[in-house]
């Protein structure tokens, strides 16, 4: 439990990013914010700079945010986030932020935040799935021995991606390894974190058959319908239309487990075989 803990407030830790001059912060990542290849991990990148962007905004909501990875960023190295205040309205403010890494531009984001009001309301019904409590845990699954301290609990709602095709379309249950403080941009950002899970590996579902993926995210866009809440279960319904000249696009849709809609995603990136 210590280590699982320890683990989970490394993430808080990173994404408590430092100020060291207006509209300039500073973030890391270090253990566990490895992604394939040595690379950084996307989905922290997304993080930090949603962080970023929201420190610089008071009142307003986030409503969504279009990011596009530009360069494998490393995680031995610290990264600035620098922020350009695009628009002040009444209604909308908007957020730049750019990611330098060593010199280099690494990842760009737009935020758009939109101040809350009441309006006409739909949206598509979740989808089924079993509980998220007997279902087994992705990491495990995988075969890492440290499955139980990942910062996220995994859960499949549908079979793992092996080496047999299967349909573009997967189910997660995913949730918080810990206890979130009630900051509610901390809960988005912990969602921006975890939305980069499994968008690209729906789409190779289909060619599962034709070796292992090598991929990287393009680019990035979450439609934040409600302002969410990621202390419980969230099921994360996910599906692939299409897959061409070496891409693969993939849609997610984000529920609360009493069934409310909370988020859109939507992500391309590259599929290749290794």
């Amino acid at each position: 439990m210590t280590e699982r803990r320890n683990r989970f407030d490394r993430l808080l830790k990173r994404l408590a990013l430092a100020e060291p001059a207006r509209d300039l912060y500073v973030g890391g990542a270090g253990e566990g914010g490895i992604g394939g290849e040595a690379r950084l991990f996307g989905g922290l990148v997304a993080a930090q700079a949603t962080m970023a962007a929201q420190n610089t905004v008071e009142g307003f909501p986030l409503h969504s945010l279009h990011a596009y990875f530009l360069r494998p960023g490393r995680a031995e190295q610290d990264i600035e986030y620098r922020v350009t205040r695009s628009k002040n309205g009444r209604n909308f403010q908007v957020r730049e932020v750019d990611a330098w890494q060593a010199g280099e531009c690494i990842f760009q984001l737009q935020a758009s935040f939109h101040k809350q009001a009441s309006g006409v309301m739909h949206a598509d019904p979740m989808p089924d799935a079993p509980d998220p409590e007997g279902l087994p845990n992705r990491d495990q699954l995988r075969g890492r021995s440290y499955w139980q301290d990942m910062p996220l609990d995994v859960r499949m709602a549908t079979p793992i991606t092996e080496s047999i095709p299967l349909p573009p379309e997967q189910r997660i249950w995913i949730r918080a390894n810990g206890t979130l403080p009630p900051d509610p941009a901390l809960h988005v950002a912990m969602l921006v974190y975890a939305s980069d899970r499994c968008l690209l590996d729906t789409a190779w579902r289909p060619h599962a058959d034709a070796g292992d993926l090598a991929g990287a995210s393009l680019d990035h866009a979450m439609w934040f319908h409600q302002v969410p809440a990621f202390d419980d279960w969230l099921l994360y319904s996910m599906v692939s239309p299409v897959a061409d000249s070496g891409r693969g696009l993939a849609f997610g849709s984000i529920y609360s487990r009493s069934g409310e809609r909370l988020v859109t995603v939507a992500q391309e990136g590259l599929l290749r075989v290794m």
